[in-house]
């Protein structure tokens, strides 16, 4: 039995964090049911393996350019519990499907618009991507301008946190009985995943390059390192307990009182990676992991299914069969 059972969630996203926060509510039990366009208004079809598909979704055709498609929308808005729409400002009200329409039929429906720069302000209208996202939150230049390789500001960023504002809204709703406008900016959920990087610039005036700080590099404590097999380990020991485990096992003793020292960050690397060279990757984490180091093997996506074999499940898709597909992440059994 899902958490969110008995929650009808209507969706009028079709990719980026709209949907990612739909995948969300899905995996937690609500009923969601994609408002897709009609294929001649143009639909688009993200991956059949993506966004929520196997996740008990539904999907309604609708022409919401059209005065029927527009009066069944709110016909089920009139019994939803929350919608989720990602047009850019203004285009859901021009529709005849933004908050106050939705409203006139349903007090109590919780509205998130999600968008990449929130409604208000000079790049409200902007169009973007997740790249872009991560790219005004100071998320890329923080790494060397590095693609990320995942959907961070989408998933992290605008779908999280749209997810936790319905979430939030549905439980004051139960005390007022009273909906909720909420107005979810990816590009925000971006800036709070770089709290600690602003809050310390505004606090002290810092800003710190690629490379300068604990989570950038500056520290052989906390890194990646190539082993034998051309595999890799991360590092992460943070705390001096957890640095002394790891040079007492690694033989490097000596480097104990000297995780912070600058001086020696160069030595100590070179020692590291000259110890990770002598084995291979899964013989380094099988035995540095249960130490209390802070290590762990660096996964190819083709790797995790079999590693983590419990949260994979087989799913089947009306036109493409059967896949697999990471199973809900969040237990909502109850208790």
């Amino acid at each position: 039995m899902g958490l969110l059972d008995g929650v009808t969630v209507l969706d009028l996203s079709t990719v980026g964090p709209g949907s990612r926060c739909t995948w969300l509510l899905a995996d937690l039990g609500a009923d969601v049911v994609k408002i897709a366009a009609p294929p001649s208004a143009g639909r688009i079809d993200p991956p059949f393996h993506s966004y929520g598909a196997g996740r008990g979704t539904r999907r309604v055709e609708l022409d919401l350019k059209s005065d029927e498609g527009r009066e069944e929308f709110l016909r089920l808005a009139a019994s939803a519990d929350a919608i989720v729409e990602s047009y850019r400002p203004g285009v859901a009200d021009r529709l005849g499907i933004g908050y106050e329409a939705a409203r006139a039929v349903n007090t109590r429906i919780v509205y998130a618009a999600v968008t990449g720069y929130g409604q208000h302000g000079p790049a409200a209208s902007w169009a973007g991507h997740d790249l872009n996202y991560l790219g005004v939150s100071g998320y890329l230049s923080c790494q060397g301008n590095a693609l990320p390789g995942a959907t961070v500001a989408d998933s992290a960023g605008g779908g999280m946190h749209a997810a936790m504002a319905i979430l939030a809204a549905l439980v004051r709703r139960e005390r007022t009985g009273d909906g909720a406008y909420l107005d979810v900016s990816t590009t925000n959920g971006a800036l709070f995943l770089m709290a600690l990087q602003i809050d310390q610039y505004l606090a002290t005036g810092e800003e710190a390059a690629p490379g300068a700080t604990l989570l950038t590099g500056r520290y052989a404590c906390y890194d990646v390192y190539p082993c034998r097999d051309g595999k890799w380990l991360s590092v992460g020991a943070i705390e001096s307990s957890f640095f002394r485990n790891l040079c007492r096992a690694l033989e490097c003793e000596q480097y104990a009182d000297q995780q912070f020292d600058d001086e020696h960050q160069d030595e100590i690397r070179a020692a590291f990676r000259a110890a990770f060279a002598s084995r291979d990757r899964d013989d380094w984490a099988d035995e540095l992991a249960p130490l209390d180091t802070c290590v762990a093997p660096v996964l190819a996506v083709s790797e995790v299914p079999t590693r983590f074999p419990e949260l994979v499940q087989d799913v089947t898709h009306p036109e493409h069969g059967a896949f697999s597909q990471l199973r809900p992440l969040v237990a909502g059994a109850d208790s």
